[in-house]
């Protein structure tokens, strides 16, 4: 839906943020318990931008607050290069990938915080099982009953992300004939999945305050939607995707959603809000995104009909192309046609494992394009 002469002071300037979970392996390919380590030797140059996750083999990096995706880049290829500049002594590697091919999550160390103990003692092997990893991705809206209505509506693009972001295809060492197994494991855990509508922040509220004093829940943070208003801060968080292996497909799939978030507000002005759809039909696509990836075909929701999500992936470029270029993002976002054309990471380790037949060269293929593109960083 292209707007007629839309003027770049009328598309919002959207903040972005962007969480990256990675891997930490040894030179054989293991996932490697290291993360107190880590943090210790990390404290002096990111801070809290790199924090423990419920694995001690995971670490989480997350971005400052970027006004563009220019800004982005420059934090994501500066943590990234700082991270594996930290772990190179020890003989460690970061990896960027939903799921770790063969490593067993029975043999995973729990971090020692509190927080995951509770979290341990209320969710028993769900928990236990999480050896996942995802990308989030915040879209700072102020206004917070924009930030629900365009929740609502931006709904609809989960699955497109999701196809985009696939690279999950392995888990205990099987190929699992999914693109995201990430999912699979995800969606054991209460409060996932697609959100449904709400009517304004205050229902939104509402819901939120009937779940703590019932004691389902202490905060928001505990709601783990494919796509949720963070219970902190002033923005949608985007947490369908699958870690991205390289930092363009990070960067596509921020600004794909920051432009997705800006259409959808800038229709909201012009009184053209996007058709609403229920989450039973929008899961539906992401269970076909889930088990194709980019291969797959969704349902086209507005003309009830199939459609190669190839062909969705310039559809949605359509949709945004009257905003990308006030955003700053027009070369981040048509990065998905290369995605298109060669594939997500999922597709590419599936190659590796094919080739060689060997899941370690996977993990090293893995590594070595996390870091493409990011300087060697030496540190003292």
């Amino acid at each position: 839906m292209r707007l007629a002469r839309i003027d770049h002071s009328d598309v919002p300037r959207l903040t972005i943020g962007i969480e990256e979970e990675f891997q930490i392996v040894d030179r054989e390919g293991q996932l490697k318990s290291h993360i107190d380590t880590l943090l210790k030797a990390a404290a002096g140059r990111l801070g809290e931008q790199v924090k423990a996750e419920m694995m001690q083999s995971v670490v989480e990096i997350g971005t400052k607050i970027c006004a563009d995706v220019g800004e982005a880049r420059l934090e994501i290829t500066r943590l990234r290069g700082t991270l594996s500049g930290l772990l190179r002594p020890a003989g460690l590697r970061i990896a960027s990938a939903g799921t770790h091919p063969f490593s067993h999550w029975q043999e995973q160390e729990i971090t020692e915080r509190e927080r995951y103990k509770m979290l341990e003692d209320e969710l028993q092997d769900v928990i236990r099982e999480l050896l996942i990893f995802g990308l989030h991705v915040h879209v700072g809206i102020p206004d917070r009953d924009r930030r629900i209505e365009v929740m609502n509506e931006a709904r609809y693009f989960l699955p497109h992300l999701l196809a985009i972001s696939t690279s999950s295809p392995f888990w205990l060492a099987r190929a699992t004939g999914l693109k995201s197994y990430r999912h699979v494991i995800w969606s054991r855990f209460p409060r996932t999945g697609i959100p449904p509508e709400f009517s304004s922040w205050d229902e939104f509220e509402n819901y939120v305050e009937l779940l703590v004093r019932s004691g389902s829940i202490d905060d928001g943070k505990k709601i783990w939607w494919d796509l949720r208003p963070h219970a902190f801060y002033p923005t949608l968080e985007f947490r369908v995707c699958d870690a991205a292996t390289t930092i363009d497909e990070t960067l596509c799939i921020a600004a794909l959603s920051q432009a997705i978030c800006a259409k959808l507000l800038v229709l909201r002005e012009r009184n053209l809000g996007f058709r609403k759809y229920m989450p039973a039909l929008i899961q539906e696509n992401k269970w076909r995104a889930t088990r194709g990836g980019m291969d797959a075909k969704l349902i086209d929701l507005g003309k009830n009909t199939e459609v190669p999500m190839k062909d969705l992936a310039v559809e949605i470029l359509e949709f945004i192309d009257d905003v990308v270029d006030a955003l700053g993002s027009r070369r981040e976002c048509e990065y998905l046609l290369t995605i298109a054309r060669e594939g997500t990471s999922a597709d590419r380790q599936l190659r590796v494992w094919k080739e060689t037949g060997h899941l370690h060269k996977v993990v090293d293929a893995v590594c070595e394009e996390t870091l493409r593109g990011v300087p060697d960083v030496v540190l003292d």
